[in-house]
């Protein structure tokens, strides 16, 4: 049976899938033993591989690897060894018999090579197997038990050694052997626990890179981490320990093979990682704690919950019911002058690395609230005393510029943290204030100017939808709309659509509110109703300012609607946002704003509805086969039924016990053609416009949730619960 050629993104897959489990089942066995199969063949370049297990009073064949060099001369032994493969893996060995036995009685590993004492052995091996013989390794999987052995027969002649093994191959085997059986231990007793050193030294093996097991033994630049800071560092996992060039660092990770962490590193500090080393969890936080130790408040409250609810914790004792404690204005002029300011900075900083979108401060009838949104959904985070809550609303209206004096009327504003903070955290927050019943709630956006844009690709648009909008955004005029709720990704989409157009050639303006991301390239400007810079405004100025792309942030009014449709239909391309349920009705929102439908048909290239969903979680999805209710959704908007994921009732550290990790975009895209515009301008009911525009290729909303299920990305709860079934499939 031949071992499968795992390329390195499938080995690099399976081995974070293994690695991110607290408890691994029972069928990540079989992709420990793929990866160290591979490892084994590839290090020692053997003819030949079997892996073995002991299970009960036998010894079970797990895996076996015949290699093509072994009957290239001789193409019929192909067939004879397979067969051989197929009934070895079916056969078990009493404990004790043979060489293996041997090997796992002992604990010792055996060498046989083809010398004259041994030929007798090696010439009966080659009976045996049907092929010549000329050395074999055979090492036990030991951990504080012996629990199988690994054989190889025969070194690839073309690696100079006459095809046999040499003492440092015996070496390496036994290392490799060393870490998989720890690994695999644990997945075969429940009861066994792989230290955080045992897990480095896998992942370290595994992805060939050097181990890191004294601190002492590292050139670590200081600065380097103080300017760096303990947000980044704590939040994407790296560690960076030295300058390599002025713009490269060398970084130590516990999972070097979370490309996406690296990435995000690099965008926040603009150093790119030249150097990677593996270390523990253990080490890594012991790192954390000798480094950051001067601010173990502030730095543990940005890394789990206790750390803050002790925070909180000071707070409360501070604003008992018995204390009625009052801050001063004094007290709201620095960070260090009163705990409730460092409370309000705490819980921004741990939104943020948390991965919160939005926090809510929310005053009830014997408490305060504070919640976090985190991928979609509100989390509960904090309850702080009934007393904190006008002193935490004071100080957030301090920071944005509000009337402190003022509680009875809503209030918008601007928070830029960087000014408040001496973290490298540079986010603004959008802050709403609105009176309750029990007080004032504010609601903060967060918007992360490090976070760059996304490559359309990874937004969550089908091929068929990709290529699509991707033809839309590069016609010379006319006018894209997105539609969607609040928190649906339309933003993102649209700058990331921007980013894909950008090139110098092209003058790109933009009137945002506020501006969210910083791309170099556009010409951005932000609105301020106050001075009476709005939308309509804007866009009559870039009118005059030749653009050639224009962004509008939102079309919200009948003045605004009238001067983009005007514009799209002068060679401009217009890009903009609406809040409507679906693409169909977007003309119909355009109807009532007073656009003539004979504009709207003209003018319009295609409309953009999107929504995002909860990604399950790859690490715990459970697949299983739809039934009833599920099977005829999925069939009806489809036509296909097969194995779906759904998500784990428990969760698991990865997905923080929610069975989700991460959002995927849905999309349905309704691009002007000849029927469209005929029906637009006729102005039929927006049923039938959506059943025109299904005519001509659109997947619903629904439709799409479906094919994002189907792909394994998400579960059928989640996709329902953000958009019904389709009446008109």
């Amino acid at each position: 049976m031949a071992i499968p050629n795992l390329a390195g993104t499938l080995r690099r897959s399976l081995l974070i899938k293994i690695i991110s489990k607290p408890a691994p089942s029972r069928e990540d066995v079989s992709s420990v033993i793929e990866l160290t199969a591979s490892k084994v063949v590839e290090a020692l370049q053997a003819q030949s591989m079997t892996l073995y297990l002991v299970e009960g009073n036998d010894i079970a064949f797990r895996h076996v690897y015949y290699s093509p060099t072994l009957w290239a001369e001789n193409p019929s032994l192909e067939q004879r060894l397979q067969e051989t493969a197929g009934k070895l893996l079916a056969m078990r060995l009493p404990l004790g018999k043979g060489v293996v036995g041997k090997v796992i009685s002992s604990g010792e590993p055996v060498f046989f090579r083809n010398t004259e004492t041994q030929a007798p052995f090696m010439s009966s091996l080659t009976h045996t197997t049907g092929f010549d013989v000329r050395s074999m390794l055979t090492v036990p999987l030991k951990t504080n038990v012996v629990i199988g052995a690994i054989q190889v027969l025969n070194k690839e002649l073309h690696a100079g050694t006459g095809g046999e093994f040499t003492d440092h191959d015996l070496t390496l085997l036994q290392e490799v052997a060393e870490y998989s059986a720890a690994l695999l231990q644990r997945m075969i007793d429940p009861r066994s626990q792989l230290s955080a050193d045992d897990t480095a030294k896998f992942i370290a093996r595994l992805t060939d890179l050097p181990l890191v097991t004294n601190a002492e033994e590292l050139e670590i630049d200081d600065k380097l981490i103080e300017v760096t800071g303990d947000a980044i560092i704590r939040r994407e996992g790296v560690f960076p320990h030295k300058r390599v060039s002025p713009s490269s660092v060398a970084v130590l990770m516990t999972n070097p093979l979370d490309y996406a962490k690296r990435e995000a590193f690099t965008q926040a500090t603009d150093l790119a990682i030249d150097e990677v080393r593996v270390v523990s969890a253990t080490l890594f936080d012991t790192l954390l704690k000798r480094f950051f130790k001067e601010n173990k408040a502030a730095s543990a409250a940005v890394s789990d919950d206790v750390d803050i609810s002790s925070v909180a914790e000071v707070i409360s004792t501070a604003y008992s019911p018995d204390g009625g404690a009052e801050l001063s204005a004094a007290d709201l002029e620095s960070e260090e002058s009163a705990p409730i300011i460092q409370l309000t900075n705490r819980i921004i900083e741990d939104a943020y690395v948390s991965g919160a979108s939005d926090i809510h401060i929310e005053p009830m009838e014997k408490d305060l609230l504070v919640r976090y949104r985190i991928d979609g959904l509100c989390q509960e985070k904090l309850r702080l005393p009934k007393q904190v809550s006008n002193a935490l609303v004071t100080r957030l209206k301090i920071m944005c510029n509000l009337d402190i004096a003022e509680r009875r009327l809503p209030q918008d504003g601007r928070i830029v943290f960087k000014k408040y903070t001496k973290k490298n955290i540079d986010i603004d927050l959008r802050v709403a204030t609105g009176p309750m019943n029990h007080g004032e709630k504010v609601v903060m956006r967060i918007l992360d100017k490090q976070k760059s844009t996304l490559p359309l690709p990874a937004l969550g648009f089908s091929d068929e939808n990709l290529a699509k909008y991707r033809e839309c955004i590069r016609q010379p005029y006319g006018m894209i709309l997105h539609c969607g709720p609040t928190g649906s990704g339309k933003s993102m989409t649209l700058y990331s659509a921007l980013s894909e157009v950008n090139t110098p050639d092209v003058n790109i303006q933009t009137a945002e509110d506020p501006i969210e991301y910083t791309l170099p390239g556009l010409n951005q400007m932000q609105m301020n109703r106050q001075i009476g810079l709005t939308f309509a405004r804007a866009l009559r100025c870039y009118l005059r300012m030749d653009p050639d792309v224009i962004l509008v942030g939102e079309i919200r009014d009948e003045e605004t609607a009238g001067i983009a449709v005007e514009a799209a239909l002068t060679g401009h391309l217009l890009v903009s946002t609406l809040h409507t349920n679906d693409a169909p009705s977007t003309v119909a929102r355009l109807s009532e704003m007073g656009i003539e439908p004979f504009n709207i048909s003209a003018s319009l290239v295609c409309v953009c509805a999107q929504r995002l969903l909860r990604r399950v979680c790859k690490t715990c999805k459970v697949p299983y086969e739809p039934q009833g209710r599920e099977k005829e959704i999925l069939e009806k908007a489809l036509g296909w039924s097969g194995q779906i994921f759904k998500a784990s009732a428990q969760g698991c550290p990865a997905c923080s016990g929610t069975g989700y990790k991460g959002r995927i975009g849905i999309h349905e895209l309704m691009t002007n053609s000849e029927e469209l515009t005929e029906a637009i301008n006729k102005e039929v009911e927006v049923a039938e416009l959506k059943r025109v525009a299904m005519k001509n290729g659109m997947k619903t909303l629904h439709q799409d949730s479906m094919l994002k299920v189907r792909q394994g990305h998400t579960t059928i709860e989640e996709a329902l619960a953000n958009v019904p079934p389709d009446l008109i499939l």
